[in-house]
């Protein structure tokens, strides 16, 4: 059985599951690509906000699924995206045990997904 993960936001609960019926809602709303590869693009920062609102909208209330502009109030409500990156990689890990294993051995990081370029980046101006 997947667990859902939990995070409070203001006065609300937020419950999100990666459960099948999210994941195949995720991939019939991003053009049918396989999740395997919309989580690679969540994990490089490739897929951007709108990647990370599909996720929630397809995965919370429990896995049931909102839409998406109740997405973008949960993203704002919480104070963007990137406060939602760590609820986001725990719900990876519990769908998908072997995927947080990985996460944690490559040194990827969902919550700072886009962070490390932009790290590399600046590290390369400043020296």
């Amino acid at each position: 059985m997947i667990s859902s993960v939990t995070k409070k936001v203001g006065k609300k609960t937020l419950k999100l599951k990666l459960s099948t019926r999210a994941l195949v809602r995720l991939e019939a709303e991003n053009g049918g690509k396989p999740f395997a590869d919309l989580m690679d693009d969540l994990l490089k920062g490739d897929g951007g906000v709108t990647l990370v609102a599909s996720v929630l909208a397809a995965g919370l209330d429990d896995g049931k699924g909102i839409d998406l502009d109740g997405a973008y109030d949960v993203m704002d409500a919480a104070g963007g995206f990137r406060e939602l990156m760590p609820m986001i990689s725990e719900a990876i890990g519990c769908a998908f045990p072997s995927m947080k294993a990985a996460l944690d051995d490559e040194g990827a990081d969902v919550e700072g997904a886009g962070e490390a370029e932009a790290g590399k980046a600046k590290a390369t101006a400043e020296a």
